[in-house]
């Protein structure tokens, strides 16, 4: 809504987003909860420890409900099912293809980069900084038009 209108807000507009974190690291998830806090971002978190768990607990987001507000925060190396294996299977999933992923992890190898931004992330940030990627997810899920998730475009 902007500042103009004088129309309340929809649930749409007032819901918290939801913040699925992709990480097999516990000092590294226990991190990201903290900068949350930190920063004050208000959303809720939700932690997968793999590619694998993560595309469940997705599917099970969007199962009968097209209105699922979900950011995605990804570590790319993980055992399983890892981070680049996850963004192509999210991406052939028609119900997750327009999920909003985040890579946030250690590597800064070229060919990761290119494969992670070849799979349509919204950024790629390093791990050593989660005070600015969290301050940035912060005014990023306030402002995002969230994309359809579970179903087809209008």
């Amino acid at each position: 809504m902007n500042s103009f209108s004088s129309e309340p807000m929809t649930d749409e507009e007032t819901r918290r987003p939801t913040f699925l974190l992709i990480e097999d690291d516990a000092v590294d998830v226990e991190a990201f909860r903290r900068a949350v806090k930190r920063n004050q971002v208000d959303c809720e978190l939700v932690h997968a420890s793999d590619g694998r768990a993560a595309l469940e607990k997705l599917r099970e987001m969007v199962d009968g409900n097209e209105n699922v507000g979900v950011l995605a925060f990804l570590d790319l190396n993980m055992p399983g099912l890892n981070g680049h294996e996850f963004l192509a299977e999210v991406r052939r999933d028609d119900s997750l293809k327009r999920l909003a992923v985040f890579v946030v992890t250690t590597s800064r190898h070229k060919r990761d980069i290119a494969l992670a931004y070849d799979k349509n992330v919204a950024g790629y940030f390093e791990k050593d900084d989660l005070n600015s990627v969290l301050e940035m997810a912060r005014h990023f899920a306030g402002r995002l038009v969230f994309p359809t998730l579970g179903g087809q475009a209008d």
